[in-house]
């Protein structure tokens, strides 16, 4: 048997794996594309960036790819959008990947090969074979009764727009004010918060693609409520209800995440109550606006700062005096690392500008704690003033409190 070293043959074998990397787009792949590929309706893939050097490095994946479609029907244009919440720098380590799944709507009127250009990323082309719908959504099938069609498949069964639970909460419910469980040992000695916004348009709805702007419209509720341990029977001491309606603009300004200043700024009405009656009953309603500024970037240490105007609207019929302890304004300031250690407070007074309250907040992410193994944050809160509850909001309290939360 005879074996011998080519030169020749091994730096072919080298010039062929880098020309492979190049077809790749350099560090970057794509894979994992839905099966079947249907006209009409969104396929998903995963773009993975690979870091070939011989240290970490950062990659944050863009929001949005543009994508050149082109068929025997002719070329059409559209976007590949990335389906996670947030689009964070993340830190591959060397000879390591990182990955981020996109969702990509294909024409209806491409069909067959369809060629995939991907046009402000370093990406080789993507050929995929796209299947005609077998029904389209929403038409009438020839001979079916109108009643029928009507009842049938009112739920669209394209990916990504479908009412599976998995889906469906990620891409309609969100955090919103922070969700957490404390507890101190002065009555009332527990507090709990539970909060979420849900968005109104389904992504791929024709309304949200018609008018993009119409997908900061929410709903959101956020009850706050105070947990009487050291009384007998461990009663309730107070619960405020908020449910609202809100409009959000997202990213008015900055939002990439090189980017050192970012404005958003959200508008809503706002119902709160205690849900009592009698003399212990206390109700509001207001019409706010409340832009959040943030400065640094996503990978830094970041300052926000929240502040946030409102009017009172309809008669304060249970409270008339609210406003000496709410008054119309008030400012919440973060302080700290998007993924580390984060310190808030949030201050309020009176229009009278006294009976003020002060509400300070750490918390720590437990990810990196057991390696990993709890979604979890520290929360430890400190309130001093007036208004902590609805039902008290004329006295004047100082509490101490620490605990968990599972969002801020």
């Amino acid at each position: 048997m005879h074996n011998s070293f080519q030169p020749r043959r091994v730096l072919g074998l080298i010039v062929l794996l880098a020309a492979w990397r190049t077809a790749l787009g350099q560090d970057l792949a794509v894979s994992g594309w839905t099966q079947p590929a249907l006209a009409g309706a969104a396929v998903h893939f995963r773009l993975n960036a690979l870091n070939t050097n011989d240290a970490p490095m950062a990659w944050a994946f863009p929001c949005e790819i543009e994508c050149r479609l082109t068929a025997a029907q002719g070329e059409r244009e559209s976007v590949a959008k990335i389906t996670a919440a947030r689009n964070e720098s993340r830190s591959i380590p060397a000879d390591g990947f990182a990955q981020a799944e996109y969702s990509l709507r294909l024409p209806e009127a491409l069909t067959g090969d369809v060629v995939v250009e991907f046009r402000n990323l370093a990406l080789g082309r993507v050929v995929l074979k796209v299947h005609p719908p077998e029904v389209v959504p929403g038409k009438q099938r020839p001979g079916e009764s109108f009643v029928h069609w009507l009842l049938r498949d009112a739920e669209p069964a394209e990916a990504g727009t479908d009412m599976s639970p998995g889906r469906f909460f990620k891409e309609h419910i969100f955090g919103y004010e922070p969700f957490y469980f404390i507890a101190g040992t002065e009555s009332p000695n527990a507090k709990f918060q539970v909060s979420f916004k849900y968005r109104l348009l389904n992504e791929d709805g024709a309304l949200a693609q018609r008018a993009p702007a119409l997908k900061g419209l929410h709903v959101a509720y956020t009850q706050t409520s105070l947990w009487d341990w050291n009384a007998e029977s461990r009663p309730f001491y107070d619960s405020s209800y908020k449910p609202e309606l809100l409009y959000s603009w997202n990213k008015l300004v900055g939002g990439c995440p090189t980017n050192w200043f970012r404005l958003d700024l959200q508008g809503g009405f706002q119902h709160e109550s205690n849900g009592k009656a009698g003399a212990d009953s206390r109700s509001l309603n207001i019409v706010y606006l409340r832009p959040t500024l943030t400065f640094g970037r996503e990978d830094t240490l970041q300052l926000k700062l929240i502040p946030r105007v409102w009017a009172y609207v309809v008669d304060l019929d249970d409270n008339p005096d609210l406003p000496d302890y709410r008054g119309y304004a008030d400012l919440r300031a973060v302080l700290g690392w998007p993924r580390g250690f984060q310190l808030s407070a949030l201050g309020r007074i009176g229009d009278d500008g006294d009976h003020g309250s002060l509400q300070l907040d750490a918390t720590y992410p437990m990810m990196r704690l057991l390696h990993g193994s709890f979604s979890l944050y520290l929360h430890a809160q400190y309130f001093t003033g007036y208004g902590e509850s609805l039902l008290g909001y004329r006295e004047r309290t100082s509490m101490f409190r620490a605990g968990v939360s599972l969002y801020r």
